[in-house]
C-alpha cells in the first residue's frame, strides 16, 4: 500500500538564495518613495528556471512581518494599513521559462500618495506550478510515502514613504556557554518606523590591540521591533588563557542612506 502525503516546501530569498531550480534578480526590492518624481513606481524581477527543462510559474502577492529572530512571518490575509499586496500589479501573472532562459516580471505600484507614512511592504511569490513527486522511505515494510513538492520563492518588496526613520541600538550583549563553545547573545533594537538591515563584525582585543576579527552575517530587524541573535564566537589563533574584551560593531543605512555604526562590548574569558 502506498500512502500519499501532500507537502509544500517554501524557499524564501530574504535569508538565502532560492533553490537551485529557480534564480531571481534582484532577490529583494527596496524603494524610497520620497525620491520618486511620479505617483507610481515601476520595477522588474528576472526569473530564471531550470537549465535542463521548461518550467511554468504563477505569481501572486502576500503580506509578512519580521519576528524577533529576523524571519519572515507569512500572512495570507491581513488588514494592516501598511500591506500593499492589493496595490501591487505585475505582468505576467503566469508564464513559461525555457531551459537556460529568463523571463522579466514587471512590477508596478500606483497611487503612492495614498500609502501611509513609514514602511509599507508585501511579498511577491513566484511558484512552480508543476509539483514534483518524491518517494520517501517510511521504514515500515509494505508502506511507502510519496511527497508532493512545490517550490515557492518570495521576493520581499518595501516602500518607505513620508516621515520614516531607521534607528538601531544594541540593547544588550552577553557571552554564554553552550554546546560547541562560546556564543554571543545579543538584543538589537529597531527604534524607527522602518526596518534596519545590519552587517557587522566582531573584534576580540586586549589592551587596545585587536587579536582576532571576523564578520557577521546580515541581520534584519523589523520596524519598531527587536532581534535576538545567537552567534558562535570565533577565537582564531588566541591560545593564551585569560580575560579579553569582545566588541560587536554593526552598521546599517539610516533613512538618509548614511551609514551608522552601533557597538557594544562584553568581557570574554578564554580557558
Amino acid at each position: 500500500m502506498i500512502k500519499k502525503i501532500l507537502g509544500i516546501i517554501t524557499a524564501l530569498t530574504i535569508m538565502t538564495q532560492a533553490q537551485a531550480s529557480i534564480g531571481l534578480s534582484p532577490t529583494k526590492i527596496e524603494i524610497n518613495a520620497n525620491k520618486l518624481k511620479t505617483n507610481y513606481v515601476t520595477t522588474a524581477v528576472e526569473v530564471k528556471g531550470d537549465v535542463h527543462k521548461p518550467m511554468r510559474f504563477r505569481v501572486y502577492p502576500g503580506f509578512f512581518t519580521i519576528n524577533e529572530r529576523g524571519e519572515m512571518v507569512l500572512m495570507d490575509v491581513s488588514d494592516d494599513p501598511h500591506n500593499i499586496a492589493k496595490k501591487i500589479r505585475y505582468v505576467p501573472s503566469e508564464f513559461n521559462v525555457m531551459p537556460g532562459k529568463t523571463q522579466k516580471l514587471r512590477v508596478n505600484i500606483a497611487n503612492i500618495n495614498t500609502l501611509p507614512e513609514g514602511e509599507n511592504r508585501c511579498v511577491l511569490y513566484i511558484e512552480d506550478v508543476n509539483p514534483k513527486e518524491q518517494m520517501i522511505d517510511t521504514g515500515r515494510p509494505g508502506i511507502g510515502a510519496q511527497l508532493i513538492v512545490k517550490t515557492r520563492i518570495g521576493v520581499p518588496i518595501y516602500v518607505d514613504k513620508g516621515k520614516f526613520t531607521k534607528e538601531g541600538e544594541i540593547e544588550s550583549l552577553k557571552i554564554i556557554k553552550d554546546k560547541g563553545g562560546l556564543y554571543t547573545e545579543m538584543k538589537v533594537l529597531s527604534k524607527g518606523n522602518s526596518k534596519i538591515r545590519c552587517n557587522g563584525k566582531v573584534q576580540i582585543y586586549e589592551d587596545k590591540k585587536i587579536l582576532h576579527e571576523y564578520g557577521l552575517s546580515e541581520k534584519v530587524v523589523g520596524e519598531n521591533n527587536y532581534l535576538i541573535t545567537k552567534d558562535k564566537i570565533e577565537t582564531g589563533d588566541i591560545k593564551e588563557k585569560g580575560l579579553y574584551t569582545l566588541r560587536v560593531i554593526l552598521n546599517y543605512a539610516d533613512e538618509k542612506g548614511k551609514r551608522q555604526n552601533i557597538t557594544k562590548e562584553a568581557q570574554i574569558e578564554i580557558i
